[in-house]
C-alpha cells in the first residue's frame, strides 16, 4: 500500500460550480444534473478572499486509561477526582469522564428440548453504535521474521481471542508482512472468515528460519575469520542487512497505520513478531567478543562498536506513529520461551548463554518498549499467549476514557501526555504522546481512510457522480468528476449589508488497483451571494467539478468536502474502471 504521486495523479483542474434545483433529500437523476436551473449563488474566487469568520474551535482530547492492580486484575469504579492528567509537565483538569465497561458477551443458546415452548420474546432492534464507539482490531502478522512453529502457537490463542471478544458492531482486519505489506482481510465482523483466514496463513512459508540459518552461518564466518579486524566486518555486514530489513518492517507497519488515522474508534493493533530489534546485530557482535577471547585476539570491545547500529528512533517511530493515529500497541513475542534456544542438533555447537540472552534481549526491549509508549502490553518471555490474549481483552472490556480541552493552536506537532491516580498501589496505563492534528492533515486521513476502509461519515450529505473516462496523450485518462454539496447544510454569514457568504475545502484522493495511492489534493472555495437569494437555496445542490488523471485499469476515488465556517464533514467514494470505449 503505496503513497505514489505519478501513478495515480489528482489534477483539480477547469474548477465551474453552480446550484442545482435538485432536491436535497435524494440523489439526483441524470437529466436533473444535466439541465441546471439559474443559480441562486455564484462561485466568486478572487486573486486574494479575507477569511470569512475568524474561528475559535474548542476540542475535547480524549485519551484512554487502563488501570490494573499489581497483579494485573482491572480495577472499576474509580471517580474523576482519581485522576490528574498532564499535558508537557502541566496539570490539565479533567472536563470529560466516563467508564466503559463492556457488556459480556451472551452465552450460546442451550440446545436441550424443553418441556414448554417459551413465550417468543419481541423483536428489539439493535440501536447502530456510531463509528467513534466502535472495536477496531488489527492483527499483524510480521512473517519476515516469524519462525512457522511459533506463529502458528499464537494463532491458537489468536483464534480463541476473536471468538471470545469480538461483540456486535466490532471490527477485525489481517495483514501480514513478508518483504511487503498485505491487507488479507479488511475491516469485517465475520469471526469465521477471520479463524479461516489465519489457518490459511498457517500453512504459508514464513522467513523466521531463514534468518536463524543466517544467525548460524555468519556465526560460523565469524568462527573461521583469521583476525579480529575480518571477524567484526562479518558482524558489521550482518547488521546492515538486519538494519535494513528493520526500516522495511517499521514503514510497512507505519505505513498501515497511518492510513488507519481516520477510522474512528477503540483502536488496537495486534503485533504477532520475533524481529524488531532495538539494535541490529548486538547478537553477532557479542560473538565476536567471546571468539576473540577464545582465539586469543588483541582488541578492544566490538560491543562498543556495534552500538553505532542503534534503532531506538525508528522503534520509537513506531509507537509514536500509532499514538499519533489513535492505536493501542499489543505485542506479542512468538518465540516466548524458546526464544533463546540455539542449542538444537543442527547447531555445530552451543550458543553461549551470552550471546542467546543479547538475541532475545535485542528483540523483546523493542516490544515492550512500544507496547509501553501506545499504552499497551507486550507478551515475553512466556508460552502462555492465551492469558496474553485474554490481558487484551480485558483492556478492551474495562477502561477510563478522560477528556480535557485543547488550546487554540491547532498545530501537528507531538505533545507528551502523563496520567496518574491517587492510589499509589494501581498501575496506569495509558498513550504516552499524542499529536493534535491540523484541519489539513485531519482531513486528509479522513479521505484516505474513506478510500481503503470506508466510511459512513457524511454529515454534509455529500454525492459524487463520474462522467465516462476520456482517454490523454501520455496514456492516462481523464475523468470529470462532480461533488454535489446540498445547500442546507452549508453555513453562511452574512458579509457587509448585501451579501451572504460561505465555503468549503475539498479533498480528494484516488487509489488504483495495486493498492498505490496519490497525493492528497486539497482546494478552497468560496461562495458570495446576495442576501435576497437565500431562501432560494433551500432544497438546492451546490455543484463542485474538478478532473482527475488516473492511470488504466479500475481506480477508486475518496472525496471529502468540510465547511469552513461550522467544520461540518462529509465523504463519498467511487470506483471507476479508466479505459478506452472509442
Amino acid at each position: 500500500m503505496k503513497r505514489v504521486s505519478l501513478i495515480a495523479v489528482v489534477v483539480l483542474a477547469a474548477m465551474a460550480a453552480h446550484a442545482q434545483s435538485t432536491p436535497a433529500t435524494a440523489p439526483p437523476t441524470p437529466a436533473a444534473a444535466a439541465a441546471p436551473q439559474s443559480p441562486p449563488a455564484t462561485a466568486q474566487q478572487p486573486a486574494s478572499l479575507p477569511k470569512l469568520v475568524e474561528t475559535i474551535d474548542v476540542r475535547v482530547i480524549n485519551v484512554d486509561v487502563v488501570v490494573t492492580d499489581r497483579k494485573g486484575n482491572p480495577i472499576k469504579g474509580l471517580a474523576k477526582d482519581d485522576f490528574e492528567l498532564y499535558e508537557n509537565g502541566r496539570v490539565k483538569p479533567v472536563s470529560n469522564f466516563s467508564e466503559v465497561v463492556a457488556t459480556p458477551k451472551p452465552a450460546p443458546a442451550s440446545a436441550a428440548p424443553t418441556a414448554q415452548p417459551a413465550e417468543p420474546k419481541p423483536v428489539v432492534k439493535a440501536e447502530p453504535i456510531p463509528d467513534n464507539q466502535r472495536r477496531r482490531i488489527i492483527f499483524y502478522i510480521d512473517n519476515l521474521s516469524l519462525a512457522p512453529f511459533n506463529r502458528n502457537r499464537v494463532f491458537t490463542a489468536t483464534k480463541k481471542f476473536i471468538d471470545d471478544v469480538m461483540r456486535p458492531g466490532d471490527e477485525a482486519m489481517i495483514a501480514t508482512f513478508n518483504r511487503s505489506m498485505k491487507v488479507r482481510v479488511p475491516f469485517v465482523r465475520d469471526p469465521v472468515q477471520l479463524k479461516q483466514t489465519l489457518d490459511v496463513i498457517a500453512g504459508e512459508s514464513a522467513l523466521g528460519l531463514s534468518n536463524k540459518s543466517e544467525r548460524k552461518d555468519t556465526q560460523g564466518r565469524i568462527d573461521d575469520a583469521q583476525s579480529y579486524d575480518e571477524a567484526v566486518s562479518v558482524a558489521r555486514t550482518y547488521s546492515e542487512s538486519v538494519q535494513h530489513d528493520l526500516r522495511q518492517s517499521v514503514e510497512s507497519l507505519n505505513g498501515l497505520m497511518t492510513t488507519l488515522a481516520g477510522v474512528e474508534g477503540k483502536k488496537i493493533l495486534v503485533l504477532t513478531s520475533e524481529g524488531f530489534p532495538m539494535q541490529p546485530g548486538r547478537e553477532m557482535f557479542t560473538y565476536v567478543d567471546e571468539a576473540g577471547r577464545d582465539k586469543g585476539w588483541s582488541f578492544g570491545s566490538s560491543i562498543l562498536e556495534g552500538m553505532s547500529f542503534d534503532s531506538h528512533s525508528l522503534i520509537q517511530s513506531v509507537a509514536q506513529t500509532a499514538n499519533a493515529n489513535g492505536i493501542t500497541l499489543y505485542t506479542v513475542h512468538a518465540g516466548g520461551l524458546q526464544a533463546d534456544d540455539n542449542s538444537s542438533a543442527e547447531n555445530a555447537k552451543a550458543t553461549s548463554h551470552t550471546v542467546s540472552q543479547a538475541t532475545v534481549s535485542n528483540s523483546t526491549e523493542s516490544m515492550q518498549l512500544m507496547a509501553e509508549m501506545t499504552g499497551g502490553l507486550a507478551s515475553i518471555s512466556t508460552n502462555n499467549f492465551g492469558a496474553a490474549f485474554k490481558h487484551i481483552q480485558d483492556d478492551l472490556d474495562s477502561y477510563y476514557s478522560l477528556g480535557y480541552r485543547a488550546g487554540t493552536e491547532r498545530v501537528d506537532r507531538q505533545r507528551q501526555l502523563e496520567v496518574r491516580v491517587k492510589n499509589k498501589n494501581y498501575v496506569v496505563r495509558n498513550r504516552q504522546t499524542f499529536v493534535e492534528k491540523s484541519t489539513y492533515a485531519e482531513m486528509s486521513d479522513r479521505v484516505v481512510a474513506n478510500l481503503l476502509y470506508s466510511t459512513k461519515q457524511n454529515d454534509l450529505r455529500i454525492l459524487m457522480k463520474t462522467s465516462t473516462p476520456k482517454p490523454t496523450d501520455d496514456e492516462l485518462f481523464r475523468v470529470p468528476v462532480e461533488v454535489q454539496i446540498p445547500m442546507d447544510t452549508l453555513t453562511f454569514l452574512p458579509l457587509g449589508d448585501t451579501e451572504y457568504a460561505g465555503g468549503f475545502e475539498v479533498f480528494c484522493v484516488v487509489g488504483n488497483k495495486d493498492g498505490d495511492m496519490s497525493d492528497v489534493a486539497r482546494k478552497s472555495h468560496q461562495i458570495r451571494f446576495p442576501r435576497s437569494d437565500l431562501s432560494k437555496t433551500k432544497g438546492k445542490y451546490y455543484s463542485y467539478e474538478l478532473d482527475l488523471l488516473m492511470e488504466p485499469g479500475v481506480n477508486r476515488i475518496s472525496v471529502g468536502v468540510i465547511d469552513s465556517i461550522s467544520n461540518v464533514s462529509g465523504f463519498a467514494r467511487d470506483q471507476v474502471l479508466a479505459k478506452d470505449l472509442r
